[in-house]
């Protein structure tokens, strides 16, 4: 690594630092650096510029999706369609598109609002919650059963599963509560399969059933790939969810004019969204190197990881004006939080609608909150830790 820059900082997980701290770091090492070596796990190339980041995104054949996690270069699951490149990707993705389409999406959004609702009015009178713990962990838990035709009293398990699971893709080694709980969530998913044979569900209205009768090539996908499916559509549909909601509240619960603006104007809460998705990704995906490359100056070999750094793109100055101020009305906003190319989140029009309605109605009910005194808000380049409101 002779003439490399080098660093050590934990850009998956790492100790909680005061909330929005983390960016600050961020902020200094894009500075500093183009591109930069990590000493963090294994060690890993991270990329910290914008058009870097697209350019790797949208080049499949040097930045493979073998693995997505920097820490991880050879994972022991397989998550699908994440961990394939094209042409395979899109083979898997398709049976995913028409139940995360646009149109899909709307037809979930009663029962999104209808749960949302349940929760706040569950709290609102005691003037206080740990957000995280009474709203964030359990609404993506509910739709995700909804989405899956489970019953609605499994979203305690799903939400579970998702806690435990999160050191899976957060920090290398210690890996054996998220092991676990991978190991639960795919049990679990094996039996709801296996019922699925033995009693067969309309796969025009059940999504398990349309994924039995889904076809890669000439046959149909086969147990493991239906298994690894369902796993990737549990964890992108939990803790990823949970997070940009405790992020948006957070920036809510501590920017007053913003807040003010929301409740005064709604039709800005679109806008603001994609500016919170902006400002606070959650985030960073890896890539491993197929060949050996000079990758704008950074030698790259074969078999390296790299960090494509979505936290460290959507704050460059050379693409966004001000980076550093949440701007609820920005546009244009070409931000990165999704990805891009076709490996960009299948399930991005999911997690707007949802985060959407819980602002929504969150504000219609509680116009005004403030982070409870007393408590210190920490969180790690992916989530918050814990997030306590209170209200009058």
């Amino acid at each position: 690594m002779t003439d490399v820059a080098t660093e050590a900082f934990d850009l998956n997980g790492g100790e909680p630092l005061p909330a929005g701290h983390f960016y600050d770091v961020v902020d200094d090492l894009r500075a500093k650096h183009r591109w930069y070596w990590n000493q963090c796990g294994p060690g890993y190339w991270v990329l910290t510029r914008y058009q870097d980041i697209r350019e790797a995104f949208q080049t499949p054949e040097i930045f493979s999706n073998e693995s997505i996690v920097p820490v991880d270069p050879d994972p022991a699951y397989r998550f699908l369609p994440s961990l394939t490149d094209p042409p395979e990707h899109m083979k898997y993705r398709t049976p995913l598109l028409r139940w995360l389409s646009p149109k899909a999406v709307q037809g979930y959004m009663p029962f999104v609002r209808e749960n949302a609702v349940a929760l706040i009015d569950s709290f609102i009178a005691s003037g206080r919650v740990e957000f995280l713990s009474g709203f964030a962990e359990i609404l993506p838990a509910r739709l995700l059963t909804f989405l899956l035709s489970l019953p609605v009293s499994e979203a305690e398990f799903f939400r579970d599963c998702a806690l435990r699971l999160r050191d899976t893709v957060s920090r290398a080694g210690e890996q054996s509560t998220a092991v676990a709980a991978m190991g639960d969530l795919k049990s679990y998913f094996t039996e709801v399969v296996a019922d699925h044979r033995r009693s067969p569900r309309d796969p025009a209205t059940d999504f398990i059933a349309s994924l039995l009768e889904a076809r890669i090539d000439d046959r149909a996908f086969d147990d493991e790939e239906v298994l690894d499916t369902l796993m990737t559509l549990s964890f992108g549909s939990l803790d990823t969810t949970k997070s940009v909601m405790s992020w948006a509240m957070w920036h809510l619960a501590t920017h007053q004019d913003d807040r003010e603006w929301l409740v005064r104007d709604p039709g800005i809460i679109p806008s603001a969204l994609e500016e919170i998705l902006r400002a606070y990704p959650i985030v960073s995906m890896g890539r491993k190197v197929k060949q050996d490359v000079d990758f704008h100056g950074c030698p790259m070999k074969k078999g390296d990881m790299v960090m494509l750094n979505q936290y460290s793109a959507n704050r460059d100055p050379e693409v966004f004006d001000d980076p550093r101020q949440v701007k609820l009305d920005r546009s244009p906003n070409r931000h990165v939080a999704f990805g891009s190319s076709e490996h960009r989140c299948a399930g991005s029009h999911l997690a707007r609608a949802e985060i959407q309605v819980v602002i929504e109605e969150w504000h219609r009910r509680i116009p005004v909150y403030r982070v409870t005194e007393g408590t210190e808000v920490r969180a790690t380049a992916s989530h918050i830790e814990s997030l306590d409101l209170s209200w009058s």
